[in-house]
């Protein structure tokens, strides 16, 4: 068979994504493939990494960058952005369109009046001749290698997205790969980006009727337990980690509805997340009327996340935002900094309404009501009621507070099967990278590089974890002990004994540039 030549590229040196970048390239070339790589040697005249920050100067960012990108570990086919000389590129339409998401996320954006901001619109025009460039740059390389599939980081982001899209215009598989939830594995999705959904919705909706091993079942109450023990640290960020347990704020409330509202900046414009409303507050006032809320019964939680800066951001946009609808009706409003647990106000609430926010997962396995307002990754789990139009109204039961006990324990047996599907179905090498840290990994001495061939040759993906219970004595153990909140009897399983368990070194860097990951140790990761 005449070998493949396979891309990869991956333009910001974030922990731990190069690495792991390298990680499929050395699966491709064990398959016999060619691996290739495009690089930015400071070529961009603007990117997320430096707008992010924009304390250093630039030519220290790039510097920084550069010394922790791919050339650090590999030291031949690795072509530069700048050393091309494409053909004049795109329309500057579609490179402002590209920048759009970048641009949402720097400013933290979140009232849809703030899209129209000047603020909005001078970000997102800094990136567009990056993205125009990356664009250009990416379709002379692809042209130029010959390339049959491309392996890139993230997709989503101003010059991601640019090179994810000029794979598309080339007519070649493109596979954006990030770091999972939970932190084992990778998520790979074939033609889409990091935030595309369809392989997710397809998955969690083929494995939501299929229960779960005991062990299996055991795995996905230890992600819960993880949370609920603020023990989350291989998750990108752990909130709310030094929580104080209170009583409900509202001593004179009919029912107990607690209303956790997402930051809507990270995933704007994307059309796999739209919601039918055009306004959350929107959402939220339909509910309220629907099944006869008033004021007093609703508890709005704003997120811990707005009480950090992510770069040179704090949160304040999305707080004030919540806070002023709130507040107008007199609904009760727990800022971002408090240090009131979300958990315990989960446990304590009858009704928990989200847009797309993760805290569904351990609502779920609690057994609790919830209802979305926009699509999710969970929303096809078979344990939430979605409301994502004005229509779907009509279908809530205005008159059921709560769930009554059956029902509440198959929900938590749906968000089980949830949670055990994004962690080990979806999520890929889940035996083979572990993570130790929220960016730090271990790796298994043997891991099958034709499951990567298998997902760029088909663009379908396949479960890691195929197997599943003939029926539901093994969850029903489990369940027993989610009833007794015993959250200590979920000690992290041992991996099967063929699973080939992660114990090897991380992908090793050039000789020379090994020091790096010990003075990168010592520094904040990512956008922190």
């Amino acid at each position: 068979m005449t070998p493949l030549r396979i891309g990869f590229a991956s333009v910001y040196a974030w922990r731990p994504h190069v690495e792991q970048m390298m990680f499929l390239a050395r699966l491709v070339q064990q398959a016999g493939h060619e691996a290739l790589f495009l690089a930015c040697d400071s070529d961009l005249p603007a990117c997320y990494t430096r707008l992010l920050r924009d304390v250093r100067p630039d030519w220290m960012e790039c510097a920084m960058c550069r010394a922790g990108g791919v050339r650090s570990y590999a030291g031949s086919h690795v072509t530069a952005i700048g050393a091309l000389q494409p053909e004049p590129g795109m329309a500057t339409k579609q490179a402002r369109e590209w920048a759009a998401s970048s641009a949402s996320t720097l400013g933290r954006f979140e009232a849809p009046a703030e899209y129209e901001s000047e603020e909005f619109l001078q970000l997102r025009d800094r990136l567009a001749p990056a993205v125009a460039k990356a664009y250009a740059a990416a379709s002379e390389w692809i042209r130029r290698e010959r390339l049959d599939a491309l392996c890139l980081f993230n997709g989503r982001m101003d010059a991601t997205r640019a090179i994810l899209e000029a794979a598309r215009a080339a007519g070649i598989r493109v596979l954006s790969f990030e770091r999972t939830w939970f932190g084992d594995g990778l998520q790979l999705l074939p033609d889409e980006h990091c935030l595309g959904l369809q392989s997710v919705w397809r998955l969690v909706s083929e494995w939501k009727d299929r229960p779960l091993t005991r062990e299996q079942a055991t795995r996905a109450a230890e992600l819960a337990a993880r949370r609920f023990l603020r023990r989350n640290h291989t998750e990108w960020r752990a909130y709310n980690v030094n929580a104080v347990a209170t009583p409900w704020p509202v001593a004179a409330a009919r029912r107990k509805v607690l209303f956790l509202p997402s930051s809507n900046n990270e995933i704007w414009g994307h059309e796999d997340w739209r919601s039918g409303w055009g306004d959350p507050m929107a959402a939220m006032e339909g509910l309220m009327a629907r099944l006869e809320l008033s004021p007093s019964d609703i508890v709005l939680r704003c997120h811990p996340n707005w009480a950090e800066r992510i770069g040179k951001n704090d949160g304040r946009r999305p707080e004030q935002f919540y806070t002023r609808w709130a507040q107008g009706l007199g609904i009760h409003v727990i800022p971002s900094a408090d240090p009131t647990s979300t958990m315990h106000l989960i446990e304590q609430c009858e009704l928990l309404v989200l847009q797309s926010g993760s805290a569904a997962f351990e609502a779920g396995v609690l057994g609790k009501r919830i209802v979305t307002t926009t699509p999710s990754t969970y929303h096809l789990g078979g344990f939430t009621e979605n409301v994502h139009r004005p229509d779907d109204l009509a279908h809530l039961d205005p008159l059921q507070p709560a769930l009554p006990p059956e029902r509440a324990r198959e929900v938590t047996r749906r968000a089980l099967r949830f949670g055990y599907t994004m962690a080990y179905r979806i999520a890929q090498y889940t035996r083979a990278l572990q993570a130790t840290s929220s960016s730090a990994y271990r790796y298994a001495d043997r891991a099958d590089p034709d499951r990567l061939m298998r997902l760029l040759a088909t663009g379908t993906l396949e479960p890691d974890d195929a197997a599943w219970a003939p029926d539901l004595a093994g969850e029903g153990v489990v369940l027993e002990a989610i009833a007794r909140r015993d959250w200590g009897a979920f000690g992290r399983p041992a991996a099967p004994a063929d699973a080939g368990p992660a114990r090897g070194e991380p992908v090793q860097r050039r000789l020379l540039f090994r020091p790096i990951d010990r003075v990168r140790g010592w520094m904040q990761v990512g956008d922190r």
